[in-house]
């Protein structure tokens, strides 16, 4: 479902809806996606009866030919596409054989993936900076370090400089590009350094709504934070998410929790990604594992009538999870600062 105002003149809105197909999947990043409105497809489509008004009121539509809802409403944005850059690489992830264009007017609205994406492809899709492809911000980075083969022969091998990472400001992209202009291009990754939050949220109507609603919650970074799983039947949030930490520095906010490891592995990031990666995953691991016992607890209480006894299970594991990811985020900044002052 998008929606749109209706005009700086008017209080009142525009929307449209589109069904998503069952084996298929759709994405939209701060950016009309729908196009063709079929109002005869009642199954498929739903939408307000004045947008084509609008569209000629303001000289976004001149009323000849299909009218599409993201060329009227989006031709200052993307360069006048339906699309940027995560629209394109994780339908290009999904489906690769299609050969999505980058540079096309308009990608389709949704694509059916090429094998079945389950919550952890989610996942790592909302990792993505697009290291190692065409929209590579780093891959130009580069420099010159001496190393051995088994015989113990020097050599030179060129690798990418520890000191790039995929989120580098304004400034630091603007000094590589005056020594050497072209050499870094900004391309919005999927995972931004100044994410508040991110949610990746499975429903599964076969488990009671306790249980089968499941909450995969992240904050800040979403390429360098942990996961925490939180129950539709959570009625207790664990410690920190009471706090923004947002407008302020906030040790006691969940934000804060992360935030400083995570920027501090900015810095070297080259030499602090497997640290951190390997925890994330580490985390992930351990809640795949670990989920299945506490759900079929979790039913049995609830099947049993003991629904307090089942909520209190699962704030208990939500709390414990995110205290554990708390305690390492914590470990992983210290060892930063340790390694920093020598130079890393």
């Amino acid at each position: 479902m998008e929606i749109l105002g209706e005009g700086p003149d008017v209080i009142g809105g525009m929307w449209v809806a589109q069904r998503v197909p069952d084996d298929e999947v759709a994405v939209s990043c701060n950016v009309p996606r729908i196009g063709k409105l079929n109002r005869k497809d009642k199954n498929n489509f739903l939408c307000s009866d004045n947008i084509e008004k609008v569209a000629k009121k303001y000289g976004l539509w001149d009323g000849k030919g299909d009218f599409l809802w993201w060329k009227a409403f989006n031709a200052s944005y993307a360069e006048g596409k339906n699309h940027k850059e995560r629209e394109w690489y994780i339908f290009n992830e999904l489906a690769p054989s299609l050969n999505l264009d980058l540079n096309a007017e308009a990608l389709p609205f949704s694509v059916k993936p090429e094998k079945k994406v389950d919550v952890r492809d989610v996942m790592a899709l909302f990792r993505a900076t697009y290291e190692g492809t065409v929209l590579d911000q780093i891959g130009n980075l580069k420099m010159v370090v001496n190393r051995k083969d088994k015989e113990g022969n020097p050599y030179k091998d060129t690798i990418i400089c520890p000191n790039a990472n995929p989120w580098m400001d304004g400034n630091e992209r603007a000094m590589y590009n005056f020594l050497n202009p072209g050499t870094v291009t900004f391309y919005r990754g999927v995972a931004m350094s100044w994410c508040s939050y991110s949610f990746i949220m499975q429903c599964r109507d076969w488990l009671p709504d306790e249980v089968g609603g499941l909450c995969w919650f992240s904050v800040e970074n979403p390429g360098q934070s942990p996961r925490i799983p939180i129950y539709a039947g959570a009625t207790k949030m664990p410690a920190g998410f009471e706090i923004c930490g947002h407008y302020r520095y906030n040790d006691n906010a969940v934000l804060w929790h992360y935030r400083k490891a995570n920027k501090l592995a900015q810095v070297r990031w080259g030499r602090s990604k497997k640290m951190m990666m390997d925890n994330i995953m580490r985390y992930e691991d351990k809640a795949f594992e670990e989920l299945p016992a506490l759900e079929q607890k979790a039913v049995n209480l609830l099947n049993a009538g003991k629904k307090e006894e089942a909520q209190t299970l699962l704030n208990q594991y939500s709390a414990d999870f995110a205290g554990a990811t708390r305690q390492t985020w914590q470990e992983m900044e210290h060892k930063l600062w340790e390694t920093f002052w020598t130079g890393f």
